[in-house]
């Protein structure tokens, strides 16, 4: 599995640390920076959307203990407190 990443940077909206990952479509979408592990449920539908090192966009369910079937990052869209309002 490829990894794609680009720099480190801050949200200009927020101030936070994002890091870019290069989507399958060629673009970068911007994530919070911590690596989260991710289980992939039975039926599919997760609670989660997480973008994966090589640019995967998936639903799955965040897992802080156990065993994971992947990591990933969550997009700092759906957490940026400023671009929320």
């Amino acid at each position: 599995m490829k990894t794609y990443f680009k720099d480190i940077a801050k949200c200009k909206k927020c101030g936070k640390v994002i890091r870019w990952v290069k989507m399958q479509s060629g673009k970068f979408m911007p994530c919070n920076p911590q690596e989260i592990g991710y289980k992939i449920s039975a039926g599919g539908k997760g609670e989660e959307i997480i973008i994966t090192p090589d640019g995967r966009r998936i639903s799955a369910d965040i897992v802080y203990e156990g065993i994971a079937d992947g990591k990933g990052y969550i997009s700092h869209f759906a957490t940026c407190r400023v671009r929320k309002k």
